[in-house]
């Protein structure tokens, strides 16, 4: 179905793997699409709670494939256009009910990074390699990583990171609250899928709420924040989940007596 990436449903829990090995898994225009069409898919599977984000062979992503646009002479405006063409990739991993978890196999920069921090969690190979290489080509970093990774380590961290461009490894990348959490290599997917199964054993709905309100809650005052504390909390009132967990509750209470 996919040139560059691979799709694989188990239960509750989906894989989406980039797929291309040989460029440490950079994003063209064709792989850049065929997520954007993987995650409308998934998004619409009622079946699946929760992704795992993760690539093929030595690497996570290397960021853009430069190949793709090197030499291009940009008029005014149109870096702009294109940056906006990439925009709701990252904005669907953000704004979905799903929780999404970075398996981070390797090398990982750029627009790769970027991605990985739009995720809920982050795991990490000790084997990989982070770097946010975007001052040393003249550019920004992109992709909401200004907006993420400064929640994720401080804006002082992130200065550091950004502005001196070098790499850095999974232990750095753990000291710093970059990543969840950092395993050896072999164990890196094992790992990322008994995370991922404790998770299904969750509410969907409360895990879907709690992240919606936790991806604004900088940008909420603390009366906002209530109101949507509220209106979230009335629906998993009402939940199957909840009620059915409460009846647990008042059951096993009633049997100790």
């Amino acid at each position: 179905m996919y040139e560059t990436i691979i799709v694989e449903k188990k239960d509750k829990i989906a894989a989406l793997s980039f797929n291309r090995p040989d460029v440490l898994n950079a994003m063209d225009f064709v792989m850049r699409e065929e997520i954007r069409l993987a995650l409308i898919d998934l998004e619409r599977d009622d079946n699946i709670q929760v992704v795992v984000v993760t690539g093929k062979g030595r690497g996570f992503c290397s960021g853009a494939d430069l190949s793709a646009t090197m030499g291009t002479k940009y008029r005014a405006n149109a870096g702009r256009k294109r940056m906006r063409n990439v925009f709701p990739l990252y904005k669907s991993i953000m704004n979905s009910d799903k929780i999404f978890i970075a398996a981070i196999n390797g090398a990982i920069s750029g627009s790769g990074l970027s991605l990985a921090c739009c995720c809920d969690f982050r795991f990490a190979a000790d084997t990989a390699k982070f770097g946010l290489p975007f001052a040393n080509i003249g550019l920004i970093p992109d992709c909401g990583l200004l907006y993420n990774l400064p929640r994720l380590i401080g804006v002082a961290k992130t200065k550091e990171l950004a502005m001196l461009a070098e790499k850095f490894d999974a232990n750095k990348a753990l000291d710093l609250g970059l990543v969840t959490k950092v395993v050896k290599a072999d164990d890196l997917l094992p790992a990322v899928d008994e995370f991922a199964k404790t998770l299904c054993k969750k509410s969907y709905v409360s895990l879907a709420m709690t992240k919606s309100i936790l991806n604004r809650t900088f940008e909420l005052t603390f009366d906002n924040l209530l109101e949507q504390e509220a209106g979230a909390q009335d629906i998993c009132f009402l939940s199957d989940f909840h009620n059915d967990a409460i009846a647990d509750i008042l059951r096993n209470m009633k049997d100790k007596k």
